[in-house]
């Protein structure tokens, strides 16, 4: 698949010339950008524009049509599942070319569920200066990218809201608290929130992640 890969993606919101920053949206393996906006629209404050992307990979029967940023090959009793790791680089890949394409003079956030908050977390080590803020549910980091792009100062202007649920069936709660451990022992202004919930968006924690936006978006002014 060619570096040059356009992303398919849904716009929502006011005009870039209008917004006050623009939020790039990740969905889960098996889903697409329709069903991750109707996830996670409550969480987006009024006034940021929403860019809501589609994975380049196909994933399950063509009429499911859910997608995905990369495969994963599920070997049962003979081990765990393994990700395709060059499906997984050129996801990154053409996100990161996606963001470089947003406006530099509104924030960037980079926002994803599940397969897409891999991604974004991801796309957070390799390049945090691509994003002024980075948010992951029901995710987890590989720990190569661990050892590729190590946590340290460039990371610590650029925080991190972490979401998962104790009961996650697809993503162990264990996973993602290990990648979150790893990220705030190197100084990272990582903001954690652990729900009782399995793998899905906490609907009751949807204000708490929406004012953190807006502390971002709009600096100096008390949310509503």
């Amino acid at each position: 698949m060619s570096r040059n890969f356009k992303l398919i993606c849904t716009v929502h919101g006011p005009s870039e010339e209008e917004a006050i920053a623009n939020a790039v949206i990740l969905h889960g393996l098996g889903q697409n950008e329709d069903i991750v906006f109707e996830q996670l629209k409550g969480v987006i404050p009024p006034g940021v524009r929403v860019l809501a992307l589609q994975a380049p990979f196909p994933f399950g029967h063509a009429s499911d049509a859910g997608y995905a940023w990369f495969n994963i090959d599920i070997a049962g009793a003979a081990g765990p599942p393994r990700p395709d790791l060059a499906q997984e680089s050129f996801s990154r890949q053409i996100i990161s070319d996606f963001v470089d394409t947003l406006a530099p003079r509104l924030p960037r956030i980079v926002f994803g569920f599940g397969q897409g908050g891999v991604m974004a977390a991801h796309l957070y080590l390799q390049r945090p200066e691509s994003m002024q803020l980075c948010i992951a549910a029901s995710a987890r980091v590989m720990p190569h990218l661990i050892e590729e792009f190590p946590p340290g100062p460039r990371h610590q202007a650029v925080p991190v809201i972490w979401v998962h649920g104790e009961s996650d069936p697809v993503i162990p709660f264990e996973s993602a608290r290990a990648s979150v451990a790893t990220l705030t022992a190197a100084g990272t202004r990582l903001k954690w929130i652990a729900h009782g919930g399995g793998h899905e968006w906490p609907g009751h924690h949807s204000q708490d992640v929406m004012l953190e936006i807006e502390r971002l978006v709009r600096p100096g002014r008390s949310p509503n």
